[in-house]
């Protein structure tokens, strides 16, 4: 199925890239097409419309594959794109606009390189800050530090197709869609460095797929429209089935599971099984497997824990 192609497939760092692309292809194609046709502010604030486009599209497009991947619903998936578009596209536009007029006070245009640079580079701060606007957590951050370095991607081909004759007649595309797979790369890449840990499903349908731990607590269950992370009802698992809760220890997490229903939660330590009885939780170590449900159907989980306690 669709989801499990987009986690187990060790192409998965490419479909971000890829979707912001797309994203800022048809932003890009949008304003082409709104100032031959509609022209008027479209002309008059191009720059500010082009980035406003582009941002939105590339917001929109590289926000969608985390959600999918938790196994989210349509509407949450959409919802999540919706807001990161908002923020993309309108703050792209305030910057491009507020870029525009003060390169006028200092007597450029906005087709002189200062203000598409900061252009550039802010589109990728602000895509990279809407993939984590909604949690706003430790990882806000350095995702938008990834879509700047996105922005600066862009803006090192834009200067090298400027001095290659014939090609620099290609800019006008190959950037905008540079802009996109770099922001998309850069904005799924980088947070992984900080996770806390991995769930990894050991059974069932999702075998193989990852859950990555962050500093937030990961309810588990089978509800598309509100859980972190959805596992087949189909096999077991409740709505809600567990909660995986985190707290900070040194400069890492600990890491606990809480049964969250009246189906037994199972915790499997170095061979040994203990139940972790409704509303109890047990700390959790490295290469734990934890299952969910018994009997016929049941999911299998490992736990891996990536940073600990000095």
């Amino acid at each position: 199925m669709f989801r499990n192609l987009l986690v187990d497939s060790g192409l998965r760092y490419l479909f971000n890239p890829l979707l912001g692309a797309i994203g800022a292809l048809t932003g890009w194609a949008m304003f082409e097409w709104l100032r031959a046709n509609v022209g008027g502010f479209f002309e008059t604030w191009d720059l500010a419309c082009l980035f406003a486009l582009l941002g939105a599209g590339i917001a929109f497009s590289t926000n969608l594959l985390k959600n999918i991947q938790d196994g989210a619903g349509t509407r949450r998936v959409m919802v999540g794109g919706a807001i990161s578009l908002l923020v993309g596209g309108l703050g792209s536009f305030v910057a491009a606009i507020l870029f525009t007029l003060v390169a006028g006070k200092l007597g450029m245009s906005g087709a002189d390189f200062l203000p598409r640079l900061l252009c550039y580079l802010f589109v990728g701060f602000l895509v990279g800050l809407s993939s984590r606007v909604v949690p706003f957590d430790k990882v806000t951050l350095l995702a938008a530090v990834g879509g700047l370095i996105g922005g600066a991607v862009s803006v090192g081909l834009w200067v090298l197709l400027e001095g290659m004759g014939d090609l620099a007649n290609y800019s006008g595309v190959l950037v905008p869609m540079t802009l996109g797979g770099a922001i998309g790369f850069t904005t799924y890449s980088l947070p992984s460095f900080v996770e806390g840990g991995t769930l990894k499903v050991m059974s069932g349908q999702f075998k193989g797929q990852k859950k990555v731990i962050e500093d937030k607590d990961i309810v588990i269950g089978n509800n598309k429209r509100q859980l972190q992370w959805v596992l087949p009802k189909w096999e077991g698992i409740q709505d809600p089935h567990a909660k995986l809760e985190v707290t900070e220890e040194g400069r890492g997490y600990k890491h606990s599971l809480k049964n969250t229903c009246k189906k037994t939660v199972v915790v499997v330590r170095n061979g040994k099984k203990t139940k972790v009885a409704k509303g109890a939780s047990m700390p959790l170590e490295h290469e734990d497997v934890l299952v969910f449900a018994t009997g016929r159907d049941h999911v299998k989980v490992k736990y891996l824990q990536k940073h600990v306690k000095d």
